[in-house]
């Protein structure tokens, strides 16, 4: 029965499309790729289970229809609906980064699109390629179920006086208030913590989720106590292209004083800031590592030294620390970065071993601190797509189709 159904998970963005098929019932991947640089030269790689031999398949060729996210999702359904057969598409989970007061993955309803449109502001790089795919599907196959899983919902948990801004009780009322990202992300890492490492499930634990978006979840007793994004994607660590924490000061001189006006500010916060703004070379971390200009190491350290910042007030609030947790792109991959990050928190404690940190690379769960650390440090490969996939599970019953 397991091979006549199939749940598809899409992770939509501005110049990528990542997806993955999973078995309903075993909630196991068989397959999973992605189509990225979308808009430019758009190529698609796919790997594991179904596809542990590309050559099987006759990949699409996506050049000449592939300029828009919603081009390529539409291009990813039609080849998808080739290579299933006899199996059927059962339902789609989709990432989708905003909840706002949507605190439940969640079935697909109109007044839900409704209301996940009102947040596109928030989260610009993601929100509105989320939804159009959601969109896309509903045109396509508009009696298969999709649940949207939402990227604020894991930091439900987080205390109220934690999530306010110290602005007018009006605005906080209103919805201006701290709701933090990369909760499927954390999601997934905490449930393995649990079983990898149940001192640090119970205890107290900073995941520092490291890719081209990235963040720090203070995890207590297994739920969010604490994070470093806010309202929106742009808070708290240096990114990519975004600058993270930034003075409200800056802006107003922005408009004020530099005669930029609001689409120019919101260009320069999402698209010419972090990484790539203060290095001018690339908001690549690979590529910044490979490079030998001081302001690629500028740019690197800069981006270390506001982790630092941020896990050392985490610590503060949660008391103390258990365990730390590397996870995204940069996290499993750049060992410099960890090894720099891990250096400067040696006050608290971690003493990483430089063998075990060299062999980590994302391929697997490894334990990175040396025999004398009092705080454990592992990095454990994130997959928000197997988080989206259980809780498809939970909202579609794969019985009927």
């Amino acid at each position: 029965m397991c091979a006549e159904t199939v749940f598809l998970v899409l992770n939509s963005g501005s110049s990528s499309v990542k997806f993955a098929l999973f078995d309903p019932w075993s909630e196991q991947c068989i397959g999973r790729g992605a189509i990225q640089n979308i808009g430019e030269k758009a190529r698609i790689s796919v790997r594991d289970g179904m596809f542990e031999n590309p050559n099987a398949f006759r990949l699409p060729s996506l050049d000449e229809n592939c300029h828009t996210t919603t081009e390529a999702t539409h291009a990813l359904m039609k080849w998808l609906e080739e290579c299933l057969p006899p199996r059927r598409l059962a339902a789609v989970g989709h990432r989708v980064v905003h909840g706002g007061k949507i605190t439940e993955p969640s079935l697909v309803t109109p007044a839900l699109l409704v209301y996940l449109e009102t947040l596109v502001s928030l989260a610009p790089l993601h929100q509105p390629f989320n939804l159009e795919a959601i969109d896309l599907i509903a045109k396509l196959h508009h009696n298969i179920p999709q649940v949207v899983c939402l990227d604020t919902s894991f930091h439900r948990t987080i205390p109220v006086l934690h999530q306010r801004f110290a602005l007018p009780r009006k605005w906080h009322d209103q919805g201006v208030q701290r709701y933090g990202f990369h909760g499927l992300s954390y999601e997934y890492v905490t449930g393995r913590l649990k079983d990898i490492v149940p001192a640090a499930y119970a205890g107290r634990t900073i995941v520092a989720h490291l890719g081209n978006g990235a963040s720090l979840c203070a995890v207590m007793k297994g739920e969010s106590f604490e994070t470093s994004m806010g309202f929106s994607a742009l808070d708290g660590l240096v990114m990519g292209t975004r600058p993270g924490t930034l003075d409200a000061g800056v802006l107003l001189y922005f408009l004020q004083e530099a005669g930029l006006d609001e689409a120019a500010i919101e260009h320069m916060l999402y698209h010419e800031s972090g990484l790539l703004g203060v290095s001018g070379i690339s908001s690549d971390m690979a590529n910044l590592l490979a490079h030998t200009e001081k302001e690629a190491h500028e740019a690197i350290d800069v981006f270390c030294l506001r982790i630092v910042r941020e896990a050392g007030g985490l610590i503060s609030l949660m008391g103390g620390l258990d365990a730390f947790v590397f996870t995204g792109g940069i996290g499993e991959h750049a060992s410099l970065v960890r090894e720099k990050i891990c250096n400067a928190l040696a006050w608290i404690g971690i003493d990483i071993d430089p063998y075990k940190n060299a062999q980590a690379m994302g391929h697997q769960e490894m334990l990175l601190s040396g025999n004398q650390s009092k705080v454990a440090v592992w990095c454990v490969p994130t997959d928000e797509e197997r988080v989206i996939a259980h809780h498809t599970r939970a909202l579609v019953d794969p019985v009927r189709f």
